[in-house]
């Protein structure tokens, strides 16, 4: 065994002194202990926001599709520009739908608000499973000549929206193209009335945004049935989401930009991911804390093993080989620590999974039981090397200390 590790591993597990506890290894148990309750912490705060990010990410699923094909300049696609018959005969398609999105004004039983009309046409209902979203009401857009609308939750509680309410229909005006009179902005407008069919709940920021619309009545009401704003395709399998993409980008070409389903909400993602990382951070300060109890106890080691060190020199350790022995000393610390923490994490993560001990009682729109967490292989190994990093900083001064003794010596 390497002789510098094997003098800081008697260090290390040198527990007693004349009968009682030596003061330095408590400070030392101390700082292994702050070690322990901190990596713990960093693993469950980061599974905690790998679970929202899991959650959120499945609630869009069932909203967003896999893959959006959009036009790379300017506001709409002309339909024809799209091979759509070459791309309905790829095996990796699931369904493709046609959408048209536009802001409108909404008004419902003498209330009104703003909110986005999201236009599809008869595919969307059959490759977005939203029977898990519905709240109230029955999912459909058309039946016959009559069309239907279906609403966010936070649309439907501004508006007050009830699907069983057979006597009030919401009024929609959407936009003409080029059409501005200050005089009478109402003119400005295409006006109609469908009666709100139901109400879902995907998540709050769709909720407070979108009402879907049949795609056929809004191209009828604008007067406009050769252009769309965007494709949604749905894959076989999202798992080949990226492999598809490039393929798709080959047959579709530089006119059209292909969005994943991350990329779709990016701003969302990006978020959650700074917050993580900032959590993150704010944790591996606190960690600095128990880094410093480290370096006090180290350093006293020191003093107390000054005479050691002399004879370990006079025995022909070389200055590097004795500062060697407090780099393993702070390392064991730290690694010892590090290790308990993780494991600690690893089983309250597990039983936070398998028992739901933190309850948690909505997000959005969506109720759950339970703080959702999701434990990553590369998190546990980020908290083990930040913490392996601080023993290997830690050690930097009491290493220094110790050989300028035995140079002394």
């Amino acid at each position: 065994m390497n002789l510098p590790f094997k003098i800081a591993s008697r260090y290390f597990f040198s527990r007693k002194k004349r009968g009682g506890f030596n003061a330095i290894s408590l400070i030392s148990y101390i700082s292994l202990l702050g070690y322990a309750v901190g990596a713990a912490a960093l693993l469950i705060v980061l599974s905690v926001f790998n679970g929202f990010e899991g959650l959120f990410t499945k609630m869009y699923s069932n909203f967003d599709a896999d893959l959006q094909v959009l036009p790379a300049s300017g506001k709409s696609i002309l339909i024809s520009d799209v091979p759509i018959n070459k791309i309905k005969e790829k095996q990796w398609l699931k369904g493709i739908t046609a959408v048209w999105e536009e802001n409108a004004l909404l008004r419902y039983n003498g209330k009104q608000t703003l909110a986005t009309i999201k236009a599809v046409d008869q595919n969307y209902l059959t490759t977005n499973p939203l029977d898990s979203n519905l709240l109230r009401g029955t999912l459909l857009l058309q039946n016959g000549d009559t069309s239907f609308a279906i609403v966010g939750q936070g649309i439907g509680y501004q508006l007050g929206i009830d699907p069983d309410d057979q006597f009030h229909f919401l009024g929609i005006y959407l936009p003409k193209k080029g059409k501005i009179d200050l005089l009478n902005p109402e003119d400005a407008f295409a006006h109609g009335l469908v009666f709100p069919i139901a109400v879902i709940g995907v998540q709050e920021e769709v909720d407070n945004k979108y009402v879907l619309l049949p795609l056929s009545y809004v191209m009828q009401q604008i007067e406009d049935s050769i252009h769309i704003s965007h494709l949604e395709l749905r894959l076989k399998n999202p798992a080949e989401m990226e492999e598809v993409r490039e393929e798709l980008q080959d047959l579709i070409g530089p006119k059209f930009v292909i969005k994943n389903r991350f990329e779709q909400r990016e701003s969302f993602f990006k978020v959650m991911r700074s917050e993580k990382s900032i959590s993150y951070l704010i944790l591996v300060f606190i960690l600095l804390i128990a880094a410093f109890n480290t370096i006090g106890s180290l350093y006293m080691l020191v003093i107390e093993k000054k005479k050691d060190i002399g004879s370990f020199s006079s025995m022909g350790f070389s200055a590097n080989n004795i500062a060697l022995i407090y780099v393993y000393q702070s390392l064991l610390i730290a690694v010892t620590g590090g290790l308990t923490g993780i494991i600690v994490g690893l089983v309250i993560c597990w039983g936070q999974q398998e028992f739901g001990w933190i309850a948690l009682q909505s997000v959005g729109s969506t109720t759950i039981s339970a703080y959702p967490v999701l434990v990553k292989w590369y998190d546990a190994i980020t908290v083990f090397v930040t913490l392996f990093g601080m023993g290997i900083v830690t050690s930097i001064y009491p290493a220094w200390k110790a050989r300028s003794f035995s140079n002394k010596g």
